[in-house]
């Protein structure tokens, strides 16, 4: 079951498991910080660091890092302002992909490079698979909230339920799709391969993070980070990184 807490620990983890990509003392811009607590990681860890969102975030009451606003299209930054571009799980959300490569090849500075992480097929694979016993536990819980003498919280907690039970069942996108079949070709590597090398990135490195979950969380934190970490040799790995660098004209 989703759980927010859950999920910024799955988060800091990845990002732990990623770090020896970034450069020390870089400039960092993070793109689509949710509620900044990567960017405030990586603020303690040294680097100088801007983080930008949408306002409409739904992560936006909770920020800890000052994350700036943005109008979801231009980029209010100077040009080569930043040596590297951080993203995290976000470029799946992104409707126009390739302007938006445009923008961030205008920001980085020359020997700049982008680390994005981004859900891999094993993470669409695997969210299908969990769905059904996800389903199970929201109708379970809706039948306890439908029996139990009627409270004031009951009203929500059914509409949870009902949006669990349904997003079990249904095959819906995860990303920009409506449906989520396609998106075990999109979220593959080759898939992304092909459009940053279109948009003038050359792919210097694909890899697993290292982590197992799945988008419907049902184990939750009853499975260790370090068991899930354990796990993702034998079941794969929730988020690929990949590493670009603008191909030189």
């Amino acid at each position: 079951m989703f759980n927010i807490d859950f999920l910024k620990k799955l988060r800091m983890r990845e990002l732990d498991l990623v770090r020896c990509e970034l450069r020390p003392r870089a400039r960092i811009l993070e793109f689509g910080a949710g509620t900044g607590i990567q960017a405030l990681a990586l603020q303690q860890m040294g680097y100088d660091v801007v983080a930008i969102d949408l306002a409409s975030s739904s992560y936006s009451p909770d920020r800890v890092f000052p994350v700036i606003n943005y109008d979801g299209y231009n980029l209010p930054f100077d040009d080569k302002a930043f040596d590297i571009i951080f993203s995290s799980n976000v470029l799946e959300h992104v409707s126009d992909v390739p302007y938006l490569l445009s923008e961030f090849k205008r920001l980085l500075s020359p020997g700049g490079y982008c680390v994005h992480l981004m859900p891999s097929v094993t993470w669409r694979a695997w969210t299908f698979i969990s769905g059904v016993p996800t389903a199970a536990v929201g109708s379970w819980k809706m039948l306890n909230e439908l029996i139990a003498p009627p409270s004031i919280g009951r009203g929500p907690a059914l509409r949870q339920n009902l949006k669990t039970i349904i997003g079990g069942l249904l095959p819906l996108g995860h990303g920009t799709s409506m449906e989520g079949m396609s998106e075990l070709w999109t979220f593959s590597a080759r898939a992304w391969r092909g459009i940053f090398s279109k948009a003038g990135f050359t792919v210097e490195k694909v890899r697993p993070i290292g982590i197992f979950h799945t988008g419907h969380m049902l184990a939750g934190a009853r499975l260790s980070l370090n068991y899930r970490e354990h796990l993702s040799r034998y079941l794969g790995s929730a988020a690929t990184a990949f590493i670009v660098r603008p191909t030189p004209t």
